[in-house]
């Protein structure tokens, strides 16, 4: 099998490139923006997303069986500053290379998030209608729209707060907390912002059986347990032996929070069904913060 990752030297993508790369008969391509991954696994290939004789080169290089699109504009702040950017790299360019997919008779994998629903009330499943409140989970609910409508075979696969130590210089909430626990920091955590946290290896499995197999259709991919961020600070503090005083309970709505909605930001997906349809164990919080420390990174 043909595997094109286009944001393949991300966070979620060094992962997901090195667990297809070690099934053997997959021959993997990824994509750099800007500098290459440094690894001699998979094929690298520098590509600007909102260039389209860039992405044609590519898909005439790679002739991929399949695609997985992680690449994507996800600072949520930056997407409401610069909203015309976050439409032309999340939308346009996922227009694009679905157009490309079924061009080259490839199935596509696109990577969304838990920000396509508005996060009043959370734990959303995959049959609940999408409402974005954000720059950033519209431009992603409307690259979902363009996959549906352009692709001939589709996957869509939403996900949480991903967290696990970074292959390449890409911070994400978990470490970055372990490194500021054991500096002797606090850290105010939002009591009412719940998320369903998901570790990387774990995210990267869901998504190489969803590239191996062929699953049409809505996904979600996170953790099985749906908690504050107050309590996920608390789990990783426990999970590295780190002072939890330094986790202070917070408000976020009361400080000004993501979209301002009295009660927090309710988020978070229920995922029981793909796993299942996927044939995979899903894990909990404690299991993948237990993984992370026992994978020895950065630790």
């Amino acid at each position: 099998m043909r595997a094109l990752v286009i944001g393949g030297s991300g966070f979620i993508g060094r992962y997901l490139v090195r667990r297809l790369a070690e099934a053997s008969g997959n021959e993997v391509f990824g994509t750099f923006r800007s500098r290459p991954p440094g690894t001699e696994v998979g094929s690298w290939h520098r590509v600007e997303l909102t260039d389209a004789s860039d992405l044609e080169r590519l898909f005439s290089l790679s002739s991929p069986d399949v695609v997985v699109h992680l690449a994507a504009m996800a600072d949520v702040g930056a997407c409401e500053r610069e909203p015309e950017r976050a439409e032309t790299v999340n939308v346009g360019a996922t227009s694009a290379i679905a157009g490309l997919c079924q061009q080259y008779g490839a199935r596509l994998v696109f990577v969304s998030t838990e920000y396509v629903f508005n996060g009043r009330r959370g734990f959303y499943r995959e049959d609940e209608d999408a409402n974005p409140t954000t720059t950033y989970g519209r431009t992603k609910w409307e690259a979902e729209r363009e996959v549906a409508r352009l692709a001939l075979r589709w996957s869509i696969v939403r996900t949480s707060i991903v967290f696990g130590w970074p292959l390449q210089a890409h911070r994400n909430f978990g470490p970055w907390l372990v490194e500021r626990l054991r500096s002797g920091q606090s850290y105010y955590a939002p009591t009412d912002v719940l998320r369903t946290p998901v570790y990387v290896e774990h995210l990267a499995d869901g998504i190489a059986r969803l590239v191996e197999g062929d699953y049409a259709g809505v996904h979600h991919i996170a953790g099985s347990d749906w908690v504050s961020m107050y309590d996920f600070a608390l789990a990783i503090a426990d999970g590295f032996q780190l002072d939890r005083g330094l986790v202070i309970p917070a408000e976020a709505w009361a400080q000004g929070g993501s979209d301002g909605n009295e009660g927090g930001e309710k988020l978070g997906l229920d995922s029981g069904r793909t796993f299942r349809l996927l044939g995979l164990s899903q894990h909990g919080l404690f299991e993948g913060i237990a993984a992370m420390r026992a994978s020895g990174q950065n630790a």
